[in-house]
């Protein structure tokens, strides 16, 4: 099988988790790209499975650089299309994205049959992903992924509230918590999502959609004090800000199908895993 984006913080944990599990995987980083000049490279010629972790478009990107969406879009189509042009089409599984791709009129949790209601460009840009999957020719599982956290998550972007969170208290800054603090979102440990990657290249019968989260809502008031209590002795400040205009409102999913279709339930509770995270970060 092959990975793409194997090099990124989700990618490189789901490597992990498949080498664990005996899977040989052909990784493909940004500067080893699965397609060359329109067709599959020799590399990852035969490989039956293609998890799809990349991806450098964030929800501030998508809203702010709509071409780099456009141009990361691109690129998926062109591995779909060749794809479809080989005798026996690799099944595909996308990450996608479980916190931007729903929104209201449906109130969360959100379940794999809500009809999506992207909130913000970002969630546009991966339901548009999603589609472009389905016309691989293949069996395809779209995974929507809430927010993943743990360690070896980057936080020098705009993605990533727990990395940023974090990195911000190493370096004697204050915790920014942008929007309504009683904004209600889903966390998800890294190797819960990693193994379900796993689970669901191994199930060739897993759903078209499934959603991969903690399952529990959690108000960013009360992330930021258990950031406070897990960086302790350190007491960092916190500070209150609006609302920026890629914040999505408040989401969570409900994570049944993938318990009853592939036996699947996140393990790591949100303190324990905040807790290795911060250990693995200082």
């Amino acid at each position: 099988m092959a990975v793409v984006g194997s090099g990124g913080f989700l990618g490189d944990a789901a490597v992990r988790e498949l080498t664990r599990r005996g899977h040989r995987v052909s990784l493909h980083p940004r500067h080893d790209p699965l397609v060359v000049d329109g067709r599959w490279s020799e590399r990852a010629r035969g490989v039956h499975t293609v998890v799809w972790a990349a991806g450098s478009v964030t929800p501030a990107v998508a809203a702010e650089r709509p071409e780099l969406a456009r141009e990361e879009l691109a690129v998926l189509e062109e591995a779909v299309e060749a794809s479809a042009a080989l005798d026996v089409p690799p099944r595909i599984v996308l990450m996608s994205s479980g916190g931007a791709v729903y929104g209201h009129p449906g109130l969360p949790p959100y379940r794999e049959d809500h009809e999506p209601h992207p909130a913000n460009a970002y969630g546009e840009f991966k339901l548009a992903q999603e589609r472009l999957v389905r016309r691989a020719g293949a069996p395809a599982t779209a995974l929507r992924i809430a927010n993943a956290y743990g360690p070896g998550q980057q936080g020098g972007g705009k993605q990533g509230v727990l990395a940023i969170w974090m990195d911000a208290v190493l370096a004697g800054e204050p915790i920014r918590v942008y929007g309504d603090p009683d904004a209600e979102r889903d966390y998800v440990y890294v190797d819960d999502v990693a193994d379900l990657v796993a689970t669901v290249v191994e199930r060739p019968d897993a759903p078209a959609v499934v959603n991969a989260g903690s399952g529990r809502p959690t108000h960013l008031a009360d992330l930021a004090d258990l950031v406070r209590y897990t960086v302790a002795p350190l007491e960092p400040a916190i500070e209150r800000h609006a609302a920026r205009g890629h914040d999505a409102p408040s989401t969570w999913l409900d994570v049944s199908l993938a318990r009853h279709a592939l036996g699947w339930t996140p393990r790591m509770s949100l303190a324990d895993g905040l807790r290795r995270m911060w250990e693995a970060r200082r």
